[in-house]
């Protein structure tokens, strides 16, 4: 970001977040948002497979979850881009309906990755061992995990790729288009079976917390966190009790 962002245009970026568009260009602000997403998912994944050491140790995942939460306090550190500027106002960053519909579809799919796969997943495998949906290996040891964080780490370094491909003239748009949306299948496809290990109440308080509580990741994070707590020893004692 810091290299390739330094030159005039892409410190000034386009009019709208994105680079779907083939006048679009990415700016250096996007490349460092990018970068504070590529970190939480560096977080993330050390998480999961230190939670996979720690199956019988829910205090000590639940602890690492919350730490999860600490680089949130860092956001406003890095810019923010709104995928909502592409589709709302027609001709600026979404020039065709199929652009704008692009957009709107990568805009809930960022929420499907926050809340499901990044809170909700985070949260889920902290009460429940990171056993992927009651299966006995680890969530990161399967095949269909390995597919999904592939397709994710792809999605965020080839968006910008694939443009400088077809500002060099060596791929053209359409082409550029079609990449996008066949990346844009595998990955949701991937991340619909890492979902069958995401417990519906940490990601649905996330979703909704996010709404009603902009900007306040931290303290979410933990009404989350502490709501499916209470909710894991709720059921435990109900077990017991049986």
């Amino acid at each position: 970001a810091r290299d390739f962002g330094s030159a005039r245009v892409h410190l000034r970026g386009s009019e709208a977040s994105g680079i779907l568009d083939e006048k679009a260009t990415v700016s250096r602000s996007e490349m460092l948002e990018h970068c504070f997403y590529q970190l939480l998912n560096l977080c993330q994944v050390g998480f999961l497979y230190a939670s996979a050491a720690l199956p019988h140790s829910r205090a000590a995942r639940t602890a690492l979850a919350a730490a999860l939460l600490l680089p949130w306090l860092a956001r406003s550190r890095f810019p923010v881009n709104s995928f909502s500027a592409n589709y709302k106002t027609p001709g600026v960053g979404g020039t065709t309906p199929l652009i704008r519909f692009l957009y709107r579809l990568k805009k809930w799919q960022y929420l499907l990755y926050k809340h499901f796969l990044l809170h909700g997943l985070n949260v889920s495998v902290a009460m429940g061992g990171g056993g992927g949906g009651g299966e006995g290996a680890a969530l990161v040891g399967t095949a269909h995990f390995r597919l999904y964080w592939l397709c994710l780490n792809v999605a965020y370094v080839c968006e910008f790729f694939m443009q400088t491909l077809v500002k060099r003239g060596y791929m053209s748009q359409r082409w550029m288009l079609v990449l996008q949306q066949t990346l844009m299948l595998v990955s949701t496809a991937a991340a619909l079976q890492v979902l069958q290990a995401v417990r519906p109440l940490p990601a649905v308080l996330s979703f909704a917390l996010n709404f009603l509580r902009r900007g306040r990741e931290v303290s979410n994070g933990c009404i989350v966190i502490g709501a499916a707590a209470a909710l894991e020893s709720l059921e435990r004692s109900q077990g017991r009790g049986n």
